[in-house]
Protein backbone atom coordinates (compact mmCIF):
# COMPACT_ATOMS: atom_id res chain seq x y z
CA UNK A 1 0.00 0.00 0.00
CA UNK A 2 0.82 3.28 -0.61
CA UNK A 3 2.81 5.02 2.76
CA UNK A 4 4.00 8.29 4.04
CA UNK A 5 7.20 8.66 5.14
CA UNK A 6 6.34 9.33 8.70
CA UNK A 7 4.82 5.82 8.42
CA UNK A 8 7.99 3.81 7.65
CA UNK A 9 9.87 5.74 9.94
CA UNK A 10 9.21 3.22 12.86
CA UNK A 11 9.91 -0.10 10.85
CA UNK A 12 12.41 -1.53 13.49
CA UNK A 13 14.26 -3.80 10.78
CA UNK A 14 14.37 -1.35 8.23
CA UNK A 15 16.21 1.37 10.95
CA UNK A 16 18.82 -1.34 11.39
CA UNK A 17 19.97 -1.32 7.78
CA UNK A 18 19.15 2.27 6.89
CA UNK A 19 23.13 2.78 6.27
CA UNK A 20 23.07 0.53 3.72
CA UNK A 21 20.38 1.61 1.94
CA UNK A 22 21.18 5.28 1.69
CA UNK A 23 20.04 5.99 -1.78
CA UNK A 24 16.37 5.00 -0.31
CA UNK A 25 16.34 6.52 3.32
CA UNK A 26 17.11 9.59 0.69
CA UNK A 27 14.03 8.37 -1.00
CA UNK A 28 12.00 8.73 2.03
CA UNK A 29 13.23 11.90 3.16
CA UNK A 30 11.62 13.42 0.67
CA UNK A 31 8.23 15.14 0.15
CA UNK A 32 7.62 13.77 -3.73
CA UNK A 33 8.68 10.34 -3.49
CA UNK A 34 6.40 7.72 -3.98
CA UNK A 35 6.69 4.84 -1.15
CA UNK A 36 4.47 1.47 -0.65
CA UNK A 37 5.23 -0.93 2.05
CA UNK A 38 3.15 -3.62 4.39
CA UNK A 39 5.17 -1.59 7.00
CA UNK A 40 6.65 -4.75 8.24
CA UNK A 41 8.05 -6.47 5.66
CA UNK A 42 9.50 -4.32 2.64
CA UNK A 43 9.81 -0.58 1.53
CA UNK A 44 9.69 0.38 -2.12
CA UNK A 45 10.40 3.92 -3.12
CA UNK A 46 11.14 6.23 -5.90
CA UNK A 47 11.67 9.43 -5.71
CA UNK A 48 10.17 10.09 -9.38
CA UNK A 49 9.13 8.29 -12.33
CA UNK A 50 11.73 6.74 -14.35
CA UNK A 51 14.52 6.73 -12.01
CA UNK A 52 15.77 3.87 -10.02
CA UNK A 53 13.38 2.60 -7.47
CA UNK A 54 14.95 0.19 -4.68
CA UNK A 55 13.77 -1.86 -2.40
CA UNK A 56 14.48 -2.91 0.94
CA UNK A 57 13.46 -6.34 2.58
CA UNK A 58 13.64 -7.52 5.69
CA UNK A 59 15.76 -11.09 5.42
CA UNK A 60 14.20 -14.13 5.06
CA UNK A 61 11.15 -12.58 3.64
CA UNK A 62 8.42 -15.12 2.09
CA UNK A 63 5.61 -13.75 0.78
CA UNK A 64 5.56 -11.72 -2.48
CA UNK A 65 2.33 -10.87 -3.28
CA UNK A 66 1.84 -7.93 -1.61
CA UNK A 67 5.46 -6.48 -2.64
CA UNK A 68 4.73 -7.39 -5.76
CA UNK A 69 1.41 -5.68 -6.58
CA UNK A 70 3.12 -2.37 -5.24
CA UNK A 71 5.94 -3.02 -7.36
CA UNK A 72 4.01 -3.34 -10.39
CA UNK A 73 2.62 0.25 -9.48
CA UNK A 74 6.25 1.55 -10.58
CA UNK A 75 6.86 -0.38 -13.11
CA UNK A 76 6.09 2.16 -16.23
CA UNK A 77 8.90 1.89 -18.56
CA UNK A 78 10.40 -1.04 -21.02
CA UNK A 79 13.10 -1.17 -18.33
CA UNK A 80 13.04 -0.47 -15.27
CA UNK A 81 16.09 0.19 -12.56
CA UNK A 82 16.21 -1.33 -9.63
CA UNK A 83 18.36 -1.75 -6.60
CA UNK A 84 17.65 -4.46 -3.94
CA UNK A 85 19.21 -7.61 -1.84
CA UNK A 86 20.58 -10.47 -3.36
CA UNK A 87 17.99 -12.72 -1.59
CA UNK A 88 15.02 -10.25 -2.98
CA UNK A 89 16.94 -10.39 -6.20
CA UNK A 90 16.73 -14.29 -6.67
CA UNK A 91 13.26 -14.42 -6.22
CA UNK A 92 12.09 -11.97 -8.60
CA UNK A 93 13.67 -13.23 -11.00
CA UNK A 94 11.70 -15.94 -10.95
CA UNK A 95 8.78 -13.38 -11.84
CA UNK A 96 10.18 -11.26 -14.07
CA UNK A 97 12.45 -11.20 -16.93
CA UNK A 98 15.94 -9.25 -15.61
CA UNK A 99 18.68 -8.28 -16.81
CA UNK A 100 21.75 -6.05 -16.49
CA UNK A 101 22.71 -7.89 -12.88
CA UNK A 102 26.13 -6.33 -11.30
CA UNK A 103 27.02 -5.73 -7.71
CA UNK A 104 27.08 -2.87 -5.71
CA UNK A 105 29.41 -2.46 -2.83
CA UNK A 106 28.72 -0.63 0.51
CA UNK A 107 31.65 0.26 2.09
CA UNK A 108 32.06 2.77 5.27
CA UNK A 109 35.04 4.06 6.99
CA UNK A 110 35.82 4.48 10.73
CA UNK A 111 39.58 4.96 10.85
CA UNK A 112 41.20 6.89 7.89
CA UNK A 113 44.91 5.69 6.67
CA UNK A 114 46.60 8.42 5.65
CA UNK A 115 48.50 7.60 1.77
CA UNK A 116 52.10 9.38 0.27
CA UNK A 117 50.60 12.65 -0.32
CA UNK A 118 50.22 13.69 -3.97
CA UNK A 119 48.30 16.63 -4.71
CA UNK A 120 46.54 19.48 -3.22
CA UNK A 121 43.26 19.36 -1.50
CA UNK A 122 40.70 21.99 -2.55
CA UNK A 123 37.30 23.02 -2.71
CA UNK A 124 36.86 24.33 -6.41
CA UNK A 125 35.72 27.52 -7.78
CA UNK A 126 33.67 29.32 -10.25
CA UNK A 127 36.92 28.87 -12.38
CA UNK A 128 37.52 25.43 -12.74
CA UNK A 129 33.35 25.46 -13.17
CA UNK A 130 34.48 24.02 -17.20
CA UNK A 131 36.94 21.75 -16.34
CA UNK A 132 34.42 19.64 -13.77
CA UNK A 133 31.55 19.76 -16.35
CA UNK A 134 33.94 18.43 -18.88
CA UNK A 135 35.18 15.56 -16.47
CA UNK A 136 31.56 14.73 -15.48
CA UNK A 137 30.56 14.60 -19.38
CA UNK A 138 33.55 11.55 -19.19
CA UNK A 139 32.23 10.13 -16.46
CA UNK A 140 28.60 9.78 -17.44
CA UNK A 141 29.82 8.63 -21.04
CA UNK A 142 32.36 6.10 -19.04
CA UNK A 143 30.37 4.82 -16.07
CA UNK A 144 26.85 4.94 -17.15
CA UNK A 145 27.10 5.01 -21.32
CA UNK A 146 24.84 8.30 -21.13
CA UNK A 147 25.79 11.12 -23.22
CA UNK A 148 24.67 14.61 -21.37
CA UNK A 149 25.30 18.27 -22.77
CA UNK A 150 27.92 20.40 -21.83
CA UNK A 151 24.35 22.77 -20.60
CA UNK A 152 23.67 19.90 -17.63
CA UNK A 153 26.79 19.26 -16.89
CA UNK A 154 27.06 22.98 -16.35
CA UNK A 155 24.52 23.52 -14.27
CA UNK A 156 25.51 20.39 -12.23
CA UNK A 157 29.05 21.46 -11.41
CA UNK A 158 27.87 25.00 -10.79
CA UNK A 159 25.53 23.11 -7.99
CA UNK A 160 28.55 21.44 -6.69
CA UNK A 161 30.33 24.79 -6.39
CA UNK A 162 27.22 26.37 -4.56
CA UNK A 163 26.23 23.31 -2.35
CA UNK A 164 29.90 24.04 -0.86
CA UNK A 165 29.81 19.88 -0.57
CA UNK A 166 32.90 18.64 -3.68
CA UNK A 167 36.17 18.89 -3.63
CA UNK A 168 39.34 18.49 -5.65
CA UNK A 169 42.66 17.18 -5.80
CA UNK A 170 45.10 19.70 -7.76
CA UNK A 171 48.41 18.68 -9.23
CA UNK A 172 51.58 21.15 -8.50
CA UNK A 173 50.57 22.81 -11.72
CA UNK A 174 47.20 23.52 -10.86
CA UNK A 175 45.50 20.86 -12.92
CA UNK A 176 42.50 19.27 -11.52
CA UNK A 177 43.52 15.47 -11.68
CA UNK A 178 40.43 14.17 -9.20
CA UNK A 179 37.35 15.59 -8.02
CA UNK A 180 34.85 14.30 -5.67
CA UNK A 181 31.69 15.11 -3.62
CA UNK A 182 29.44 14.41 -1.01
CA UNK A 183 25.50 14.13 0.20
CA UNK A 184 24.29 14.06 4.16
CA UNK A 185 21.65 12.29 5.71
CA UNK A 186 21.18 12.57 9.51
CA UNK A 187 24.38 11.34 10.11
CA UNK A 188 25.71 9.75 7.19
CA UNK A 189 27.99 10.89 4.70
CA UNK A 190 27.83 9.48 0.89
CA UNK A 191 30.59 10.36 -1.17
CA UNK A 192 30.06 10.34 -4.98
CA UNK A 193 30.69 12.14 -8.02
CA UNK A 194 34.46 10.37 -7.83
CA UNK A 195 35.92 10.94 -11.26
CA UNK A 196 39.53 11.36 -12.04
CA UNK A 197 40.45 11.59 -16.16
CA UNK A 198 42.42 8.54 -17.91
CA UNK A 199 45.28 10.12 -18.15
CA UNK A 200 45.62 10.90 -14.37
CA UNK A 201 44.77 7.59 -13.31
CA UNK A 202 47.49 5.14 -11.31
CA UNK A 203 49.04 8.65 -9.71
CA UNK A 204 47.41 7.78 -6.20
CA UNK A 205 45.12 11.12 -6.63
CA UNK A 206 42.19 8.97 -6.02
CA UNK A 207 43.34 7.55 -2.89
CA UNK A 208 44.56 11.30 -2.01
CA UNK A 209 41.54 12.70 -2.56
CA UNK A 210 39.65 10.25 -0.95
CA UNK A 211 41.55 9.86 2.45
CA UNK A 212 41.24 13.88 2.45
CA UNK A 213 37.44 13.79 1.99
CA UNK A 214 37.15 11.12 4.61
CA UNK A 215 38.95 12.56 7.25
CA UNK A 216 37.33 16.27 7.36
CA UNK A 217 33.85 13.91 7.76
CA UNK A 218 35.26 12.06 10.37
CA UNK A 219 36.67 15.18 12.13
CA UNK A 220 33.03 16.90 11.73
CA UNK A 221 31.39 13.61 13.02
CA UNK A 222 29.58 11.85 9.77
CA UNK A 223 29.93 8.12 9.21
CA UNK A 224 31.54 8.09 5.64
CA UNK A 225 30.03 5.41 3.54
CA UNK A 226 30.05 4.77 -0.43
CA UNK A 227 28.81 2.42 -2.95
CA UNK A 228 31.22 0.96 -5.76
CA UNK A 229 31.28 -1.34 -8.38
CA UNK A 230 33.67 -4.11 -8.36
CA UNK A 231 34.53 -3.82 -11.88
CA UNK A 232 36.43 -1.01 -11.16
CA UNK A 233 39.60 -2.70 -9.46
CA UNK A 234 41.48 0.71 -9.35
CA UNK A 235 39.38 2.69 -7.79
CA UNK A 236 37.94 0.02 -5.10
CA UNK A 237 41.70 -0.49 -4.29
CA UNK A 238 41.75 3.14 -3.55
CA UNK A 239 38.93 3.19 -1.17
CA UNK A 240 39.95 0.03 0.72
CA UNK A 241 43.46 1.49 1.01
CA UNK A 242 42.53 4.63 2.88
CA UNK A 243 40.20 2.79 5.25
CA UNK A 244 37.03 1.86 3.71
CA UNK A 245 35.95 -1.92 4.31
CA UNK A 246 33.83 -3.71 2.48
CA UNK A 247 30.05 -4.19 4.26
CA UNK A 248 27.80 -5.61 2.20
CA UNK A 249 26.40 -5.97 -1.24
CA UNK A 250 23.64 -4.66 -3.13
CA UNK A 251 22.25 -5.89 -6.71
CA UNK A 252 21.40 -3.62 -9.30
CA UNK A 253 19.29 -4.84 -12.50
CA UNK A 254 16.43 -3.74 -14.67
CA UNK A 255 13.20 -5.24 -14.67
CA UNK A 256 11.90 -5.86 -18.58
CA UNK A 257 8.26 -5.38 -18.77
Amino acid sequence: MKVTKNEIKNIKNYNIEKDKFYILHKIISSEDSNLFSDLENYIIGQSAPNLPIWIWTKDDIEDLDDLKKDLEVLLTNKENKITCKRELYNLLKEIYDITDYFEMGFLTCTNVIKPLKNGIFVRPNYSDVTQLAKYWIDNEKEMDKIDISMNEALEEANNWIKEKNFYVLKNNSGKIVCMAGYSIIDNLAKITHVYTPKEERGKGYCKNLIYNLTKKLLEEGYMPMLYTDYNYASSNKAYIGVGYENKDILINSKILK
